[in-house]
């Protein structure tokens, strides 16, 4: 093992990576730590899934720095990437970290979804009434691009555009998850079934939309390349010509 230490940052673009001496076996245990390897035109680019919350994402920065730590690794973690004590949120106000651990639960227990009046009751919470919680997010992009489109240059221009059109789709989302729900709720209970019956289909996203999430990952993975410093090319070696 080297004594540089292996690196746990956030980085410009908002993803938790690690950098460093990154061997096989740490390799290995930052993955158990929910850590992804995506190769690019720069070597191998060791992160955590875009978008999860800095309160997830916090604690497994944290985990995979400590079993980094009980391998002998050396390891530098980012200040703000430790996980915070019990009993306290990270991320924003109480009430949010609490509404996201909330979905969070609820999307791990799709058992428990298999009544209608319990999925109804789930859809309902997320997208009815003044409680919904998709309106207070599509009224904050609606804010945000109205504040980006007051700076100046055409990409601001575009930001500000992208984002009311992204408020739009959740005012879009939260109207047929609210009218779904509405169904749900006044569908009659399912019987219990006599034995244990065919398990159900999975149920994936269309390939076409699959395949715009794909493209737009590979979009950001080109921006946050863009981003890195050049590097230096490698020196010759000694009495050979170019």
């Amino acid at each position: 093992m080297t004594e540089n230490p292996i690196t746990i940052v956030r980085g410009r673009g908002g993803e938790v990576e690690a950098d460093g001496p990154i061997d096989s076996l740490a390799s290995e245990l930052i993955a158990r730590a929910g850590f992804i390897r995506q190769y690019t035109t720069r070597g191998v680019w060791h992160r955590l899934p875009f978008d999860m919350g800095e309160e997830w994402e916090n604690a497994h920065a944290s985990h995979a720095a400590e079993m980094l730590s009980a391998a002998r690794y050396p390891v530098s973690l980012a200040p703000s990437l430790s996980a915070p004590p019990p009993g306290s949120d990270a991320g924003g106000p109480s009430t949010i970290a609490a509404a996201a651990r909330t979905l969070k639960s609820w999307s791990d227990a799709e058992d428990q979804l298999r009544q209608p009046h319990e999925a109804g009751r789930v859809l309902a919470a997320l997208a009815q009434g003044e409680d919904s919680l998709l309106r207070p997010s599509a009224d904050l992009l609606l804010a945000a691009a109205s504040a980006v489109s007051a700076l100046p240059g055409p990409a601001h221009h575009r930001d500000a555009r992208r984002l009311a059109e992204l408020s739009a789709v959740l005012r879009v989302v939260e109207i047929e998850a609210d009218r779904i729900a509405l169904r749900l709720r006044s569908a009659a209970d399912l019987a219990p079934a006599a034995g244990p019956g065919p398990a159900p289909a999975p149920i994936k996203a269309p390939a076409k939309l699959q395949d715009l999430v794909r493209r737009l990952n590979a979009r950001r993975t080109r921006e946050y390349e863009a981003q890195l410093p050049a590097q230096a090319p490698a020196p010759s070696s000694p009495g050979r010509s170019r």
